[in-house]
């Protein structure tokens, strides 16, 4: 054992007189450290970057919604059917993993598609641009663009627009 000596605030003091008796303040303490030590902050830490990681995904969502003055109706549904139809423009299944990418990412700069698919830049430019235009024959209207400017956090990024399929 090893004898630690600590400072704290007199009015800290009394509180602790007061829930524990003075002979049993050491066990009580040495059960406070223990117990703190034992919640791993590694694991709160994570779960706070969750929390804020959804809730900074959902704000980003509501500032789409209000630039483009439509109603809130981005439903699980919606995504899947807008998966069936890009899916649909999709030769195989690295197309299709490169657009589930888009979808679930809300959008992906070349070099995210770049670890996500282990293809080259080159390549996966040219598999996205078929599938834009594919998908453009079948709807009528451009729903994959390229972006320059930064958004969602992402510069240059691929973006999947569904303001053509609600109109």
């Amino acid at each position: 054992m090893v004898v630690l000596t600590i400072k704290i605030p007199e009015q800290l003091l009394e509180e602790l007189n007061k829930k524990v008796n003075r002979g049993k303040r050491s066990a009580f303490i040495k059960e406070a450290i223990i117990e703190k030590l034992g919640q791993k902050p590694d694991d709160e830490a994570t779960s706070l970057k969750n929390e804020v990681n959804q809730l900074r995904s959902r704000v980003i969502k509501l500032e789409r919604v209000i630039k483009r003055e439509e109603p809130i109706n981005d439903t699980e549904s919606d995504k899947e059917n807008l998966k069936q139809l890009l899916n649909q423009s999709c030769e195989d299944e690295t197309d299709k993993l490169i657009i589930n990418q888009l979808i679930e990412f809300e959008g992906a700069t070349t070099k995210e598609l770049e670890s996500a698919t282990n293809l080259k830049r080159r390549q996966i430019l040219n598999r996205i641009k078929k599938i834009a235009i594919r998908t453009e024959e079948k709807t009528g209207k451009k729903i994959i663009q390229f972006k320059r400017t930064k958004d969602n956090g992402k510069k240059q990024a691929w973006w999947i627009d569904l303001t053509p399929l609600t109109e």
